[in-house]
């Protein structure tokens, strides 16, 4: 029994079954729970897990208990500055548990500016993105193109082709959507054969679309500096201890070890007034995968990550969190009675024995996770 998770939409797993050889096997549609809400504890543990981070389109399961195969996640957003990277994080956390995961987004797509219009064509950073996270984690990770309609014959969003039985995703008869199909089908032949997904990297359909890959990424990347690159500047680790200790008021500080054993520190900088998660998120895990990354955990750096808002307040954090203990945490102290309901016992019991990893809100679960040290105007966090 196959089962196909969906989070916004059923018709994004209803089109991969249609697409696949799902479409001759037992399938069932679930809703995938968000993990702002109380029945956030009906996910399967093994979905939570991939859950931790982000929520990506679909996540394909089978048996029981469930065990993830695959996931995807369609893009219709244009190439230019963070667009693509939103979405990294929920990459991420599936190829940290082994999951093989497809992104599907533009090659290009035509956009109307206040004083132009043209086509918005790929950031190749994102091929290279995606091959580092497949290459750490030793899981399959693969790009896909949505293409465009070159001839502008058909007025849609960005001149996108879409489908024609499910019209926000991207036509079914176009090569790279029957590649997509086919990355599909070899998971589910290897979760029904128990073979392990690491070794799908040797077949030469992955070998093929791997080399794709890195055509696509060297036939734009040039010598150029490439969003969310061009927001980074990397630094002696002594000169970010220094700005630490101005921010704090202090002529000493003691950083972890880890942090100061790296000897180069590499910081993400935005001006933005509000410390929120998109699009920086997803964008600072492709940083770490391009820039920092030796291993396949965030303690497997050469160099420290920082995200600097240079001009949000740490009070904004101070907030953050006191709001979520205050109104959703089972730890407050206003829960003084057991548990009267199931769902209620269970998100406590999610608490127990999870803490708020999975339920706080993302720029709490994603960059306080991610980033080894957070610069705000006026304090910082690590």
């Amino acid at each position: 029994m196959f089962r196909l998770w969906y989070g916004e939409s059923d018709e994004d797993a209803k089109f991969l079954k249609k697409i696949s050889i799902l479409q001759d096997l037992p399938c069932t549609f679930h809703k995938i729970y968000g993990s702002n809400t109380k029945d956030f504890v009906r996910n399967p543990d093994l979905i939570k897990d991939l859950l931790y981070l982000d929520k990506p389109d679909v996540i394909v399961t089978m048996g029981e208990p469930e065990r993830p195969i695959f996931g995807v996640e369609f893009c219709g957003e244009a190439g230019t500055g963070h667009n693509y990277f939103q979405r990294v994080a929920r990459i991420v956390a599936a190829a940290e548990r082994g999951t093989p995961f497809a992104y599907v987004f533009p090659e290009r797509k035509w956009v109307r500016r206040e004083k132009d219009e043209g086509w918005d064509y790929y950031n190749p950073l994102m091929f290279q993105t995606l091959i580092q996270i497949g290459r750490f984690h030793r899981t399959p990770v693969l790009g896909f193109f949505w293409e465009a309609d070159l001839s502008r014959g058909k007025s849609t969003e960005g001149y996108l082709t879409f489908d024609e039985q499910y019209p926000k995703l991207p036509d079914r008869t176009h090569s790279e959507i029957k590649a997509l199909s086919q990355f599909l089908n070899l998971t589910v032949e290897y979760a029904q054969r128990n073979q392990p997904f690491s070794s799908l990297v040797f077949e030469p359909f992955y070998g093929h679309r791997e080399a794709w890959m890195w055509e696509k990424f060297h036939a734009r990347a040039g010598n150029r500096t490439w969003s969310p690159l061009t927001s980074c500047k990397v630094i002696p680790t002594d000169e970010l201890e220094t700005e630490i200790c101005n921010l704090m008021g202090k002529e000493r500080l003691e950083l972890p070890p880890y942090i100061k054993a790296r000897q180069e520190s590499v910081v993400y900088k935005n001006y933005c007034r509000t410390f929120r998660g998109d699009p920086y998120a997803g964008a600072l895990c492709a940083v770490d995968y391009l820039w920092c990354r030796n291993g396949p955990t965030v303690r497997h750096r050469y160099r420290n990550l920082v995200l600097h808002f240079a001009n949000a307040s740490y009070q904004q954090v101070v907030e953050m969190y006191g709001g979520y203990y205050q109104r959703k945490c089972p730890f407050r102290e206003q829960v003084t009675e057991p548990p009267r309901e199931s769902g209620t016992l269970r998100h406590l019991t999610l608490h127990l024995k999870e803490g708020c990893r999975y339920t706080k809100k993302k720029e709490l679960r994603i960059l306080c996770f991610i980033a080894d040290v957070i610069l705000f105007k006026d304090g910082v966090l690590f």
